[in-house]
């Protein structure tokens, strides 16, 4: 979601980049492999919701996402952290790319939620004080995005990762539903919460047509997610979603969808 102020985004990447990943830098007693790799995108890549983030910028890091995760568990040369929550397309392409280099092998990535305004969707649908027109304009305005303006930005920032990072193993992962619908739950009717995993599904089907024309990898992550939704049958234990805590946590993938939903699809991907 998107949930920092755009003007700061290049200051706070370029003054963290090296904390951030020293702090998640995989243990130099470990064998390292000749992998070199860069984590780009959002909120889902950076890790809101998962814990433990680094509150000292607006990027919130969590050693608990699943680039952490993977850096943690294979060891890579180097790891640069360039995800950020808040970030949309156009931020990937003025800044993030610019932690990639031809020596870059790999790259993660999720981006285009905040394109779609998914934020503006929560708060219109969820957190806000239930109002039924204002929550079908925001689901308007998001499909409306998602269909006439997401795949040319996608396009453009797949090229442009593509120009940075030539020889780079590429892997774009989705977004997942973030709701069961086929219970009463929360302000949201069934319908609005089925319109809202519709949306999901729309924009993922984006993500995956331009990265398969970009020659980049899909990572599809709902099948992981499905039965760990909010309001699942199963209850809070069970999900895998964050429900309400502040603006830039709530309807986050926790510490458990981290590892347990993001982490098995992308590291298939990765291969």
């Amino acid at each position: 979601m998107r949930h920092k102020p755009l003007a700061a985004l290049a200051a706070l990447i370029a003054a963290t980049a090296l904390t951030s990943t020293a702090a998640i830098e995989p243990s130099s007693a470990a064998p390292r492999s000749s992998v070199h790799y860069v984590a780009l995108g959002d909120s889902f890549s950076s890790g809101s919701g998962a814990g433990d983030n680094d509150m000292s910028n607006y990027c919130r890091r969590s050693p608990n996402s699943y680039p952490a995760l993977w850096a943690r568990e294979h060891h890579p040369e180097s790891f640069h952290y360039a995800a950020c929550g808040g970030a949309v397309t156009g931020d990937v392409r003025a800044e993030q790319v610019a932690a990639l280099d031809r020596d870059t092998t790999l790259v993660t990535i999720t981006i285009g939620g905040n394109d779609a305004d998914f934020e503006g969707v929560i708060l219109g649908c969820i957190l806000q004080p239930v109002n039924a027109e204002k929550c079908d304009a925001a689901l308007d305005h998001s499909e409306s995005v998602i269909h006439h303006e997401l795949p040319q930005r996608l396009a453009d920032t797949y090229r442009d990762i593509r120009a940075h990072a030539p020889h780079a193993r590429v892997v774009v992962a989705d977004y997942p539903h973030l709701f069961d619908a086929t219970t009463v739950c929360l302000a949201a009717t069934k319908p609005r919460r089925e319109r809202m995993n519709k949306m999901a599904d729309d924009a993922d089907a984006v993500i995956e047509r331009q990265a398969h024309a970009a020659g980049f990898h899909f990572a599809d992550v709902r099948g992981a997610f499905r039965g760990h939704e909010v309001c699942n049958p199963g209850g809070l234990a069970n999900e895998w979603i964050l429900r309400i805590k502040n603006d830039w946590e709530s309807y986050h993938p926790t510490a458990t969808g981290q590892r347990h939903g993001y982490l098995p699809p992308v590291s298939e991907a990765i291969g």
